[in-house]
């Protein structure tokens, strides 16, 4: 029987009413289910004056304790200060590492770490390679989209900070071929790379889906780059042609009073919803009644939602080149457009309208498709690249 591994993960915390950030819970969750322990240390940001220069922030801070255990996960939230953009290019994950390396010493003592796990690629990836190397173990990268997006720009020169962390990981994950492809070219040689696609949690998708026609969903934050307005001006060209048509926009952000005002300038208050910020329950509860869900934003490094929707019985529509083209492929298991082409988005919304039985057998592939990548198996995928990257790092 292969030992099992004693794991420590590190995330900043996340101010996504998660308990430090969903995605990463998920995954440590999935871990310890196969036996494994593992333990994260999630900084939090301060400040000076957060209360009045950010408060939620500082609410989100206050309300979060020192430590925990949460689905028998031991969590701990070190304090350190944050200076910005500014702090980050001088010192990447030095005021991170600084703040968890005592805690991680500590446990370590107690009973060795087998691996550091960090998740997004400058700070805590610069944190991450800091605190494995001071414990003598390897470390294992993950990253998700925006760590790559900003750092790992077509046509520039990423910072050297954070070209020696994408060489030095011994194991680096990226949740997409996108973002694989960006960051691949800094790897050093003969290290462990992968593209491990997150999961979606099956215990929150309903049992039954009962689709109704013509309902269309988007879940998001409500901003630019995701495209919710384009998704709007679709569905409005649609909205006389088929009156029994309803479009869902669930989400906060800045753009809720512009798309707020444009739903009253179409006319559109009974047959447009902007729902807020749902629970993670009931978001799922309206995608299984949903029909289409179009979220055809850009600068997505994957997209779990995608998946959650898709095992909800939805019909998904993302962008193309973008990281769920890796799990959807267009006119098979769902919809690619070009991102934010309000054109495209109103042709396969009226394709679908129009024909609801001959897309049936494209609506179950997704299904089965999304209800294949739960984290149960992201997880068994990560213990063997686990495995490897500690075998790597005895031998050498």
């Amino acid at each position: 029987m292969e030992k099992k591994l004693r794991i420590l993960m590190m995330i900043h915390r996340q101010a996504d009413n998660s308990p430090y950030c969903f995605y990463v819970h998920e995954q440590a969750k999935a871990l310890q289910a196969r036996g494994h322990e593992v333990v994260v240390i999630s900084c939090m940001g301060v400040l000076p004056m957060m209360k009045r220069l950010r408060p939620k922030l500082y609410e989100v801070n206050e309300r979060t304790p020192e430590q925990a255990v949460i689905d028998g996960i031991r969590v701990y939230y070190p304090r350190c200060l944050t200076l910005g953009n500014k702090g980050e290019k001088l010192l990447g994950g030095r005021l991170l590492a600084w703040a968890a390396l005592p805690i991680a010493k500590r446990l370590h003592r107690e009973r060795p770490f087998d691996i550091v796990h960090a998740h997004m690629l400058p700070r805590d990836g610069h944190a991450g390679l800091l605190a494995a190397r001071a414990l003598g173990v390897p470390l294992a990268l993950t990253v998700h989209g925006t760590d790559i997006f900003h750092y790992f720009i077509p046509g520039q020169t990423p910072w050297a900070r954070n070209q020696m962390i994408a060489r030095e990981a011994d194991a680096l994950m990226a949740v997409s071929s996108l973002l694989m492809s960006r960051v691949e070219p800094y790897r050093g040689g003969g290290r462990i790379s992968r593209i491990v696609p997150n999961g979606v949690d099956l215990s929150l998708v309903p049992e039954k889906t009962e689709n109704v026609p013509r309902a269309v969903i988007s879940v998001g934050t409500l901003k630019a780059r995701k495209c919710m307005d384009r998704t709007l001006e679709a569905f409005a060209r649609l909205s006389d042609e088929y009156p029994d048509a309803s479009l869902t926009i669930v989400g906060i952000g800045e753009m809720e009073r512009q798309l707020r005002d444009r739903i009253r300038e179409l006319g559109l208050e009974s047959r447009v919803t902007l729902t807020g910020g749902l629970p993670h329950e009931q978001v799922m509860e309206r995608m299984a009644k949903s029909d289409l869900f179009v979220l055809p934003s850009w600068g997505e490094g994957y997209g779990i939602v995608y998946i959650e929707a898709m095992a909800a019985g939805c019909i998904a529509v993302g962008a193309k080149d973008e990281g769920i083209g890796d799990t959807i492929t267009d006119g098979e298991n769902g919809f690619l457009v070009p991102a934010g082409d309000i054109e495209a988005i109103e042709r396969v919304m009226r394709e679908v309208f129009a024909c609801p039985e001959k897309y049936e057998t494209l609506r179950r592939k997704g299904r089965r498709d999304a209800r294949e990548l739960t984290w149960a198996r992201n997880a068994q995928t990560v213990e063997v690249i686990y495995r490897e990257a500690i075998g790597n790092f005895k031998a050498i």
